[in-house]
């Protein structure tokens, strides 16, 4: 497992202390196992070290109601699903957020609420346009081994203080997480940090599927450029994400955010503390069982 505080020579860090803004590793119990270093992850999916280290100066009180934010928006996604931003601002605004059409928009674009493709040009999205992945591969499909079919997974986790983001790898052979990735931020790359850090770990063998049912950003083309450089083969499973005249259905994506609730813990620092310990709380037997049942993934 590495954060963003652990050593290595060159690059910028954050203040001794600081808590790390993103945690990676791998919580599956294979010995042989080789963990992602945070130059060969940043390496891996075009991040700028300087970008991983980054530490927000926002106060605690800014982000919690950003997370209020968030929260609110999915779930006022699922009754308004043809609401664009600008009523989404609305609603929120009549709720007493103190909100504008901008930090609305641009929120809604992070958290694939969004019922338009983003128009910008920034270098962390200049490859973001959806590339549509292969569906229904699970048909021709028998668990025999392990890493034979890989499923990723968001999930946004509230604790007692924060929303805490987990973009996971799970084994569907091994029912286990082989990757993941945490933090308190969201964006594009929480996804490809947690699908490295397993590939690094694990080594699947070429020809592995890649599967996924929940977000857009699993079929972006610099996701699926990543999924090409290790040999998986993408798979999307949710009629969501399957094309309608080549057009992905965002708004019926968002709806399938599931939000984990987690009062035992108090504090991001805690979470970090054990995050091991963490992700096998989040992705319990149950929560595994739960998620492949979802799939249409057959066994032998």
């Amino acid at each position: 497992m590495k954060t963003a505080t652990t050593g290595m020579s060159g690059g910028p860090r954050p203040a001794a202390g600081v808590p790390a803004a993103i945690v990676f590793g791998s919580a599956a119990a294979d010995q042989g196992a080789r963990p992602a270093s945070v130059r060969a992850t940043c390496e891996a999916i075009g991040l700028p070290r300087s970008t991983y280290y980054y530490q927000s100066h926002r106060s605690s009180t800014a982000i919690e109601l950003e997370h209020r934010i968030v929260l609110r928006m999915h779930e006022l996604r699922a009754r308004m699903p043809d609401a664009g931003y600008r009523r989404m601002t609305e609603q929120l605004r009549a709720e007493g957020f103190q909100v504008n059409r901008k930090r609305i928009a641009r929120l809604m674009q992070l958290h694939g609420l969004s019922l338009k493709a983003s128009n910008c040009r920034c270098a962390e999205d200049s490859c973001s346009q959806p590339t549509l992945p292969a569906s229904h591969l699970w048909q021709s499909t028998r668990l025999t081994r392990p890493r034979q079919v890989w499923i990723a997974d968001i999930t946004y986790v509230r604790i007692r203080s924060n929303l805490v983001y987990v973009a996971a790898i799970v084994d569907a052979w091994l029912r286990e997480v082989e990757g993941f990735a945490v933090s308190l931020q969201i964006n594009s790359r929480l996804a490809s940090i947690a699908l490295h850090a397993a590939v690094r770990a694990h080594r699947p063998a070429p020809g592995s599927i890649h599967h996924s049912n929940c977000g857009t950003q699993y079929v972006m083309r610099g996701y699926t450029d990543l999924l090409r450089r290790y040999g998986l083969v993408p798979s999307a499973g949710d009629p969501a994400m399957q094309a309608d005249a080549g057009r992905i259905d965002r708004s019926r994506l968002a709806i399938s955010r599931q939000v984990l609730e987690l009062a035992g813990y108090e504090s991001w620092e805690q979470v970090i503390g054990d995050v091991r310990q963490f992700i096998r709380v989040v992705y319990s037997p149950e929560r595994i069982d739960a998620l492949l049942e979802r799939l249409p993934v057959r066994s032998a």
